[in-house]
């Protein structure tokens, strides 16, 4: 009995040793090193953390060959300032990134797991899948090679602009396949549990009760293609393969239907494996808090990189016990005109510091007991945690002097409110004006125009900071017709949110171009330049064509053409200014390649294409490919109004009025709206129908 005794002691001695094994005693010098982030990934809705309402077979398998970290935490519940500090290993006070606009990321200053492992010899390559990680928000200065080739669609939520992770997943290949022969880091982003929930079949079916578990299935697929594409090449089994998720979601658990606001463990709670080459310590799960800051010196010690010193974060191969973790969402106050919140997270509770307090024992994973009366000690000494981390807002003062010139040149700063002197609202309190915005939403989808824009202005009544109202209203305005309407309320956004000015000033150049005012077009397009220079140098080209200036357009359309993202915008603008030139064979050949890119790299056609080529063909008199072509922009543009013009144009220049009347028919059912009215009236005038011209001015009264 006493050997039995002494044999077992020395196996809970072995296994204790194998569970504090230090990094110094795993090395992977030379390792290809693969992060894999999945966007908006709830810890607890895989298989792998315990849920059973879904499928992964991929990252099951993955977590068989891997360390599970089973509490890991977010810093923050938004998607770009969650990767920076990912990338970094810096808190996002620290790296400077609070929000997804309007806190870019400067490369030069701050080190990065991409940059450090260039250093130390490896290639670096990332492929992502969402408008919000583009690569002009400083990331891509970080990388060798920065894949962000995601369509821009007018008017559509920052949130929704996003690739098939199919896709994305087939640039990682290519990439990966041709730099195979030495050491890389690559990471490829997938966005498909963001919402919307829109799963492809067979998932679509499968979880059609829960749609957002069908977006995670449709992941999982995606994550297990890539898998067996690193087997197939002989990579896997040699590599350092990271799998996490940038935040969670919501769902509706505390009255938050997606993320950004609150901070409740369904929005910082993440999943996070670690495998390790030839999948040491597989099956090992980790129970001490890890946080995403730990992987930069995670993989740095790994790798043999350097490791910038003063970080708060540590390797995950160390010993994790006894810390806390900081999180925080400055959100609500940027987008809501409410209270930002922070919290603190250990083994034993989670604190949010918001206007109303508020602690949970670490075992209510629901987080419904406020236990903070029962636990004053504790609370005071995790508020006191806090205190190195500054609550000031980043506010006007912060902007870079060259922005806050031109915000001031165009009244901006001027006139923006106050900021506010005396406490800020608790969300908690506040989260259900949200219902009403997504009611408007709502409406908007269903083309019933009128009640939604009744709806933004009742939601904007009751909260005038809601600058997620100010913008979806002034969209919906811009898609209506209502140009000034929309100018007047994309500026009282910025007003009241200077330090986002730059998306929003670049939505409002599109308007004045639409108005035909060049001048204010290229004043707000520069503005934006250093948030989006692709889309900036577009509108610069426009705005110059407007004017006739055709030397400074090409200009700005070669300039435009540089960017991945509007590569193929910048051709289009290009095949315009051919046409007003009248070089109409260029102009042909240019818009042809532009499609030709589009087909053969799998990628959304943007706005105007058709529209384009479809004016050059009827210049050319061709006249039936013109027709189809125009019929196909208005079939994925049918908020545009330009093709419904001309093609209407064409049908009565060939004796087909009944046609170019039944084009106006489908223009207003998709814009009901009196602008789209005049416009078709306006069309009819101009081409010497004043029958038909009085019939739709008459309609539109």
């Amino acid at each position: 009995m006493r050997i039995q005794r002494f044999l077992l002691c020395l196996t809970f001695l072995a296994l204790a040793c194998h569970r504090e094994q230090h990094v110094s005693s795993i090395t992977a010098s030379g390792a290809p090193v693969v992060l894999i982030s999945v966007d908006t990934l709830r810890a607890d809705h895989l298989p792998a953390y315990g849920y059973q309402g879904v499928q992964t077979p991929a990252i099951d398998a993955l977590r068989k060959d891997s360390i599970l970290y089973s509490s890991a935490w977010s810093h923050v519940p938004l998607t770009l300032p969650s990767h920076v500090s990912i990338l970094t290993g810096e808190l996002p006070p620290d790296n400077g990134v609070r929000n997804n606009i309007g806190f870019p990321f400067d490369a030069k200053k701050h080190a990065t797991i991409a940059s450090l492992l260039k250093a130390n010899g490896y290639a670096t390559g990332a492929a992502i899948s969402a408008y919000v990680l583009r690569g002009n928000t400083g990331l891509s200065s970080a990388f060798d090679f920065y894949d962000d080739r995601i369509a821009i669609r007018g008017g559509e939520v920052l949130g929704n602009l996003q690739r098939d992770g199919h896709a994305t997943e087939r640039v990682a290949e290519e990439w990966i396949d041709a730099h195979a022969g030495g050491p890389f880091f690559f990471m490829l982003h997938l966005y498909e549990p963001h919402s919307p929930y829109e799963p492809p079949e067979p998932f679509k079916s499968r979880y059609a009760a829960q749609p957002y578990d069908g977006e995670i299935a449709t992941a999982d697929d995606v994550v297990g293609q890539f898998l067996a594409h690193l087997k197939a090449k002989g990579i896997y089994d040699k590599a350092i393969i990271v799998f996490l998720s940038d935040h969670g979601e919501g769902l509706n658990e505390h009255g938050e239907e997606e993320h950004g606001i609150f901070l409740y463990r369904e929005a910082i709670h993440v999943p996070l494996l670690l495998k390790l080459p030839g999948s040491q310590r597989h099956g090992e799960t980790v129970s001490k808090p890890a946080q995403l800051i730990d992987l930069l010196p995670t993989l740095t010690a790994l790798t043999g990189a350097n490791t910038p010193p003063g970080l708060k974060g540590k390797s995950l191969l160390d010993d994790l016990s006894g810390r806390s973790i900081y999180s925080e969402t400055l959100y609500p106050r940027i987008h809501l005109g409410w209270s930002d919140l922070r919290s603190i997270t250990d083994e034993h509770f989670h604190y949010i510091d918001a206007p109303r307090p508020e602690l949970y024992a670490g075992d209510d994973v629901a987080e419904k007991a406020n236990v903070l009366e029962q636990n004053r000690r504790v609370y005071a000494a995790m508020r006191k945690e806090l205190e190195p981390f500054p609550r000031e807002m980043p506010q006007v003062g912060n902007i870079d002097p060259e922005e806050a010139k031109k915000l001031a040149a165009l009244g901006y700063l001027s006139s923006s409110p106050a900021q506010s002197s005396g406490p800020l609202p608790d969300p908690k309190d506040h989260i259900g004006e949200l219902q009403l915005l997504a009611r408007a939403r709502a409406l908007t989808k269903e083309q019933r125009y009128g009640e939604a824009i009744a709806a933004y202005r009742s939601l904007l009544e009751k909260n005038p900071r809601i600058t997620d109202a100010w913008t979806l209203l002034a969209s919906l305005q811009e898609r209506l017709g209502r140009y000034q309407e929309a100018v007047d309320t994309y500026k009282k956004a910025i007003q009241i949110s200077p330090t986002v000015a730059g998306e929003f000033s670049l939505s409002l150049a599109n308007v004045f171009l639409m108005m035909n005012n060049a001048d204010d077009a290229i004043r707000h397009a520069q503005l934006g330049m250093n948030v989006n220079p692709g889309n900036a140098h577009v509108i610069l080209g426009r705005g110059a064509m407007l004017k006739g200036d055709l030397e400074t357009a090409n200009r700005e359309a070669q300039a435009a053409m540089t960017t991945f993202n509007y590569k193929v915008p910048g051709e289009i603008l290009l095949a315009e200014i051919l046409v007003r030139q009248r070089r109409l064979p260029e102009a042909a050949s240019m818009i042809d390649q532009a499609l030709q890119q589009v087909q053969e790299q799998h990628l959304e056609v943007p706005p105007l294409l058709f529209y384009v080529r479809g004016d050059i063909l009827a210049r050319m008199n061709q006249t039936q490919p013109a027709i189809d072509s125009f019929n196909e922009e208005i079939k994925r543009y049918p908020n545009e109004r330009l093709a419904y013009a001309n093609l209407a144009v064409i049908y009565v220049l060939t004796g087909r009025n009944a046609d170019a009347n039944e084009t106006f028919e489908r223009m207003v059912k998709a814009n009901p709206d009196p602008s789209a009215y005049k416009a078709a009236a306006d069309t009819f005038a101009q081409i010497g129908q004043p029958q038909l011209a009085a019939r739709w001015r008459a309609r539109g009264r």
